[in-house]
């Protein structure tokens, strides 16, 4: 944390007890603070996990399994329209 990070302010907006002026104050402050965004962004990740849960599947197929279609192929000739 740096000189200007207040730790108060931290667990009182976690704890949802700041004022609406101290919930923006602490905001605008977390806004260039990367601490103090990854502190929010780790215990909201810890209260609702369920929010960051991956669900994409990722499958590498080779250019051989996706055939040799024109659509995949890069265009010989681009032309640029104003």
């Amino acid at each position: 944390m740096d000189g200007s990070c207040n730790r108060e302010m931290l667990s009182g907006y976690l704890a949802n007890r700041l004022t609406l002026e101290d919930q923006l104050d602490f905001l605008i402050h977390v806004d260039s603070c990367s601490h103090c965004w990854d502190e929010v962004y780790n215990a909201t990740k810890s209260k609702h996990p369920h929010y960051y849960k991956t669900t994409a599947r990722q499958v590498k197929v080779s250019k051989q399994e996706m055939g040799e279609d024109e659509a995949f192929q890069e265009p010989e000739e681009v032309f640029e329209v104003a």
